[in-house]
């Protein structure tokens, strides 16, 4: 636009307009993102849907965990019932067993060498956010705020990004793979015994279950390790409430 002197205002000009045009093309791309609700419910449609869920009282998933920097490979089951009683129980070995659960309102874990604790703050909402039923589809009701910021590469998928305020004010992202519509993960603050992390989870491998469709592969990523879930069944209607019952260790604590 430089070039000669006579074409310096028309050249202006036409910045000008290619600015205006350029922030129109913003407004216009903007303006076309889905909703966060229309996000949600084409995961959930896609998933298998609320009725299809609902229509189960419990699940059982069974599988194998992997940290590779410690070397533990180990077998896990997760026990739910609706609408909000969990149990993940992981056992590693001569170590013992890993257990943590929720039975409504307490949430505990007991870890190897280490005395049963009580779940207090963030510990226990994420626990009972696990806990939840229909924790794999959405509820517009537990979030104040949703927003969806655009389209993002995440873990090799173009996929929309949505962020999420929940009620208690803790924000989380998700990532929904734009050509399936399904979940590819999200980004949350996770409470951990070295103090909140940020932690990336990655969902793929959907397959079908009961007529629903789970991601059976897993990875829930740190700034200390990387944790690998792989999913190989999930049966439903089979766990009795003694299976997901609070363990006596636990209930001697309550007591306290």
């Amino acid at each position: 636009m430089n070039r000669v002197r006579s074409a310096c205002r028309s050249g202006l000009m036409l910045a000008g307009a290619s600015i205006l045009l350029s922030g129109a093309g913003s407004v216009v791309a903007a303006q076309s993102l889905p909703t966060p609700t229309a996000l949600m419910a084409r995961h959930d449609s896609a998933v298998g849907g609320r009725a299809v869920l609902a229509s189960h009282s419990s699940m059982r998933m069974v599988g194998a965990l992997s940290i590779a920097m410690a070397g533990i490979e180990a077998p896990f089951e997760i026990l739910k019932r609706s609408p909000n009683t969990y149990l993940f129980r992981s056992s590693l070995g001569p170590v013992g067993d890993i257990l943590q659960g929720f039975d409504g309102t307490t949430a505990w874990t007991i870890q190897p060498g280490a005395a049963p604790a009580i779940l207090e703050g963030q510990s226990r909402d994420q626990l009972a956010t696990q806990a939840d039923f229909f924790a794999d589809l959405h509820d517009a009701s537990k979030f104040s705020a949703m927003t969806t910021v655009g389209e993002i590469d995440f873990e090799g998928k173009r996929c929309y990004e949505v962020r999420f305020t929940r009620l208690n004010g803790t924000s989380v992202t998700e990532y929904f793979d734009k050509a399936t519509g399904l979940s590819a993960g999200g980004l949350s603050s996770a409470d951990t015994p070295m103090g909140a992390m940020q932690q990336v989870s990655v969902y793929s491998d959907y397959k079908e279950f009961g007529g629903m469709r789970f991601a059976t592969r897993i990875v829930q990523r740190n700034p200390q390790y990387e944790m690998v879930l792989s999913i190989s069944a999930i049966e439903f209607d089979n766990v009795d409430a003694a299976a997901v019952a609070l363990p006596d260790a636990v209930k001697a604590l309550i007591k306290q």
